[in-house]
């Protein structure tokens, strides 16, 4: 499924019903024999295994030479190879790359490539994503399918679509999650929510191998399964982002919708909900996280279906939308083509049509220190939109923009180019759309500045600056200071010295935490006293990292050792689990699944746990089919024994009941929504007023800027509990969807305890959402270092 709120997810047990006959088990790496069985025995009765895909491509490129190529663009996080199928006509697969370089020209010359494009010649990329949610088999299946046909049919619709089309399809693209029959990947990830972030590998190969490499003209994302007894298939109800051009994507992913459902309803006599026909809301296309809304960034019509069931129907469904798609598309492919590129000629020129929407002539980044408060992020920042094939100019010499003066080297990212729809979504500071939708279906605000902690400015009006092309991001450089200093002292600038220190601990070295607010960067820098190798080491890492290390006779006050506890991770969104172990903590992401299964977190040797989600991931929720995409009862008994007697840490409304359940902090809690209808999906971008001397919020200062999804406050605090930060008092709340942000104003956002005992640490807020949020990854960084201080 496209998302995972009161739409219904597979269940492995139910879908052994539809079998005819069980697939032979085969080995596969990194589970069990049990795990594998499972996995394997609830496809259909045509399902290749993951371990059986290469065998079947070699087998159909075989069939027909000329039209077929496959290839290997990445791999999984488990090192599982992902195959892109490339076909067309003989002519096509002779010239991908004529095909691809005038693709890639016309994002940013689409004038010309409108006067290029030849009825007789031209061809439509069109772009198939198959199983991005593991258990969801069929799309990989209904693929292979389609392969099989557009190999072998010598039909007129079949040699129209390979004259007209480049086909491109993704076979697997959770390759991780079909072998274990779960929806996310490895780490926990749900990929359908990571094509802005791109965190994950098998994300960032379709972005670098097919979205910026193609741009598709066309894309369906393969998914299933819906609650109800018909095929979904989009575009949306609203609200629509307004970064969009939507009314020149409307203008044929309807009739694209529309073609397809008659096909699929003259095939199997099954009706097909198209949302932005039949529904007011609740399937909404806002948030840019989904890789159908993705790609319509890149001027796609872009679509997400969903089959009704895990069996052959559904393998048939997929492949019968799929040929219809292809039937449309080559039909008209010259009036999409046209319609695509007059999107990029909308940003190329600079022309508006939405009265709402207004873009800025630029945004700009400045990297001095006296302009840039991060760097780092800024760094990052620049790299990812080159990824995403951005335009990037540097400043060589000082300009005035908006009546302010920039030196030479501010970066320039100007908005007269063909995805300046992507370039605003990634950059502006987001909007409330509280007041237009009465529920929304998952995220509403996205901002790349505002969650990554970074300075860009938007240019409102034109200026003249003499600019130069960027092609790389900028390489940071650290330092050292010499001389002859007892120790040294490692400032956090950044999320570089999180990384950074925990390098040093793993390999022996003593840390320290400074806790004294006097220190002359504050408290909460690391303390390492000198030593054997110890310079050698930092030398060495300030180059790795970009990091400033300074030298120090005298520590003031208290002195907190750096330990490194052995922590699980339970959530469903994988960010936590995925972010601080690219930071060096040593956490293990345990999958909710396995701890409903019986795993024993002591006997794993786990010293802490960190415990996160919303109502819906603790209170047990089901699908029509039996099965739960949470922390069933058995699982929660689980957590509830460990915590008891282990260190924890709680994120949000999974984090507060467990908290409820062990009794540290007693405490009242609150969320969104009602104990009647459960969270919603509110969620945003708000102030919190935290403190600089809090062991969980050293360098957040008095208006950080953080993301709460599902938000929790808290109220009524005992002795036991010490508040780190609160909401803002007034206007907290920047962007996103929460019906009433007011309620929670000035509450307490983030506890932790104040004993000896064993250490607890309460989140209202998602310090490392998703891997969206590198802003205040320290948060959780901090509580996680806070859980190893030996009092």
């Amino acid at each position: 499924m496209k998302r995972n709120w009161h739409r219904v997810l597979i269940s492995l047990t139910a879908m052994i019903l539809f079998i005819s006959s069980a697939t032979t088990a085969l080995a596969e790496t990194g589970r069990t024999n049990a795990q594998r069985g499972l996995a394997e025995a609830t496809m259909s009765q045509n399902a290749v295994l993951y371990s059986g895909i290469e065998r079947e491509l070699y087998h159909l490129k075989a069939l027909n030479p000329s039209r077929m190529r496959y290839e290997v663009i990445g791999q999984s996080l488990e090192g599982r190879d992902l195959y892109l199928v490339t076909i067309s006509d003989a002519q096509g697969i002779d010239n991908l790359s004529q095909y691809q370089q005038f693709m890639q020209a016309a994002v940013n010359n689409p004038e010309t490539a409108k006067k290029l494009l030849q009825a007789n010649s031209a061809k439509i990329p069109v772009f198939f994503n198959a199983s991005i949610h593991g258990n969801e088999t069929t799309g990989t299946d209904g693929v292979l399918q389609l392969i099989s046909k557009l190999q072998t049919d010598e039909s007129f619709e079949t040699r129209k679509i390979l004259k007209n089309c480049i086909v491109l399809i993704n076979v697997c693209q959770n390759p991780d999650g079909r072998v274990s029959g779960y929806r996310e990947n490895a780490s926990g990830t749900d990929l359908n929510r990571d094509f802005i972030t791109q965190s994950q590998p098998e994300v960032q190969a379709v972005v670098s191998n097919v979205a910026t490499k193609w741009f598709p003209t066309a894309m369906l994302d393969l998914h299933g399964y819906m609650g109800s007894g018909n095929v979904l298939l989009e575009p949306c109800t609203g609200p629509h982002n307004p970064n969009y051009e939507y009314d020149l994507t409307l203008k044929y992913s309807l009739p694209h919708a529309e073609a397809i459902a008659s096909d699929l309803r003259s095939l199997f006599n099954r009706k097909v909900d198209i949302p932005y026909k039949e529904w007011k809301e609740g399937w909404d296309d806002y948030p840019p996280i989904f890789a159908s809304q993705y790609f319509m960034y890149l001027g796609a019509v872009g679509h997400t279906l969903e089959v009704k069931f895990p069996n052959q129907q559904g393998v048939n469904t997929v492949s019968a939308a799929c040929y219809a798609s292809l039937k449309y598309l080559s039909g008209n492919k010259i009036k999409l083509m046209k319609n695509q590129f007059s999107i990029y000629e909308r940003g190329v020129k600079g022309l508006s049509v939405e009265k709402d929407m207004i873009f800025p002539a630029a945004y700009l980044i400045p990297m001095e220190e006296d302009r840039q408060r991060n760097p780092l992020e800024a760094a990052e920042m620049i790299r990812h939109l080159l990824d995403n094939r951005i335009i990037v100019k540097q400043a060589q010499q000082p300009f005035f923009a908006d009546g302010r003066e920039y030196p030479a080297g501010t970066y320039v990212i100007p908005m007269n180019q063909g995805l300046r729809g992507l370039v605003n979504t990634m950059l502006w500071k987001a909007e409330n759309v509280s007041k237009r939708a009465s529920t929304m279906y998952d995220i509403s605000a996205y901002s790349f500045p505002l969650l990554c902690g970074f300075d860009a400015t938007a240019a409102c009006k034109p200026f003249d600056a003499i600019l130069g092309e960027v092609r790389n991001a900028p390489l940071l450089r650290g330092s050292l200071e010499a001389g002859a200093w007892n120790g040294y002292l490692l400032p956090v600038e950044n999320n570089h010295a999180y990384q950074a220190v925990n390098e040093l601990v793993r390999s022996g070295i003593d840390v320290y935490r400074t806790a004294a607010a006097n220190e002359p960067y504050g408290a909460g820098s690391f303390y390492i006293p000198k030593g054997p190798g110890v310079t050698a080491d930092l030398e060495k890492l300030a180059a790795e990292y970009a990091i400033h290390i300074k030298g120090i006779s005298t520590v003031w006050g208290k002195l907190q050792p750096v330990r490194l506890l052995k922590t699980a991770v339970i959530g469903n969104d994988g960010g936590t689990a995925t972010v601080m172990k690219e930071m060096g903590f040593d956490v293990t992401p345990v999958p909710y699944y396995e701890v409903n299964n019986g795993y024993d977190l002591q006997k794993h040797g786990f010293e802490a746990i960190v415990v996160s989600g919303m109502k819906d991931f603790w209170e047990n929720s089901y699908d029509v089919y039996g099965t739960t995409w949470s922390l069933d009862e058995v699982g929660r008994k689980e957590v509830i024994r460990f915590a008891k007697k282990h260190d924890y840490i709680g994120v949000g409304y999974a984090g507060a009941k467990l908290n409820e359940e062990v009794g540290k902090l007693r405490l009242k809690y609150m969320f969104t929504g009602t104990e009647e209808d459960g969270q919603t999906a509110e969620n945003g971008i708000c102030i919190l007023q935290g403190s600089g001397a809090d062991p969980v919020t050293y360098h957040f200062g008095g208006a950080e800027t953080v993301f709460t999804y599902g938000p929790v406050w808290f109220g009524n605090l005992s002795r036991q509990a010490e508040v780190s930060a609160r909401y803002g008092k007034k206007d907290f709340y920047l962007a996103g969807f929460w019906k009433n942000p007011k309620a929670s104003a000035g509450a307490p956002a983030i506890l932790h305890d104040n004993s000896s005992a064993y250490d607890a640490v309460l989140f209202g807020i998602e310090p490392a959402f998703r891997s969206y949020t590198p802003g205040t990854y320290g948060l959780m960084a901090n509580a996680l270092y806070y859980l190893g201080y030996d009092e």
